[in-house]
């Protein structure tokens, strides 16, 4: 995709408007955002219900993102816009088509609010599930090859929102998030289940795990977020990531050994999934290049405290 001629000038960000800001990584964003100073506001259907859920006092727009348009928008304003809110992430809704195309519909609705406020400043999230079929480190910029309708959605919402926002004028940044993990993920997915099978005294099964693989500690993820809406240029994809890549298998030998070196793993029980074992990593260089983000909590010790986590809340 052809970068656009678009920069924003930095020290802009002041008052921040966030979807999805209860869910794993935005609910994260929102206490760092709001610690750091800023004046943030979530949207949300249940002001209650989030602000018990975020256990900090944050600023609320009710309503249901699918009727936004309908929001009375007089004296709202925004200097920065996270767009995070997507449904049917986990992996049992992945291919769900309905639910998959409401959110792209959704994801434009979002949008022309933005722009209604006169949003500086429109940062919409991407996945590294649109760059599947990757045998190396993600070029952000090369031909997308999703392989489930929650990444091909994500890819459609892309070109879409490139298109709205170039037509009216809104400045837009798309971030391509990493596998991630920390507190409050409680999906089944591999490092979550991995800790819950471990720490039960069972023994996990996998494929064979030669895939090189990035995961980041959802901390580092959003002070990168953050750092974006601070520094980023408008026009740009930036792929968020801790820039060290390993393969899968070393990551779980790591769970395994912070709980218990003698704990068993069943690392090639299960049959291949495909011939050839694609990659999930991402160029972090340009991010390093214009927000100077490095991450200063690896996968060691940002594991470490998830399943300190677990062993408490499970």
């Amino acid at each position: 995709m052809k970068k656009r001629e678009l920069v924003l000038m930095n020290n802009e960000m002041k008052n921040i408007i966030v979807t999805g800001g209860t869910g794993f990584i935005g609910s994260h964003l929102v206490k760092l955002l709001v610690s750091k100073g800023y004046d943030v506001a979530i949207i949300t259907r249940d002001r209650n219900k989030s602000i018990a859920k975020l256990d900090i006092d944050v600023k609320c727009i009710e309503c249901d993102l699918n009727e936004i348009d309908k929001v009375n928008v007089e004296n709202i304003k925004c200097d920065v816009f996270y767009n995070l809110a997507w449904n049917g992430v986990s992996t049992e809704f992945k291919d769900n088509i309905d639910m998959q195309l409401k959110n792209i519909e959704m994801t434009l609705k979002i949008a022309e609010f933005a722009k209604k406020i006169n949003t500086k400043l429109f940062i919409s999230a991407g996945t590294v599930a649109e760059y599947v079929f990757c045998e190396d480190a993600m070029d952000v910029y090369e031909k997308q090859t999703p392989n489930d309708m929650y990444g091909a959605s994500k890819v459609a919402s892309h070109f879409l929102l490139d298109v709205y926002t170039r037509n009216n004028n809104l400045p837009f940044i798309w971030c391509i998030i990493p596998s991630a993990f920390g507190e409050g993920r409680t999906d089944n997915n591999i490092l979550s289940y991995t800790i819950r099978e471990l720490l039960a005294g069972r023994k996990p099964e996998y494929g064979a795990l030669t895939q090189m693989w990035d995961f980041l500690y959802v901390k580092e993820i959003v002070r990168a977020l953050m750092l974006i809406g601070e520094k980023g240029q408008a026009g740009k994809i930036y792929g968020i990531g801790s820039g060290v890549y390993k393969p899968l298998k070393e990551y779980i030998e790591i769970i395994r050994d912070t709980i218990n070196p003698d704990l068993p793993l069943g690392i090639g029980a299960r049959p291949k999934m495909s011939e050839k074992a694609f990659s999930s990593c991402v160029n972090i260089n340009e991010l390093t290049k214009d927000t100077g983000f490095v991450p200063e909590i690896y996968f060691e010790e940002g594991i470490n405290k998830t399943i300190e986590w677990f062993k408490k809340t499970h």
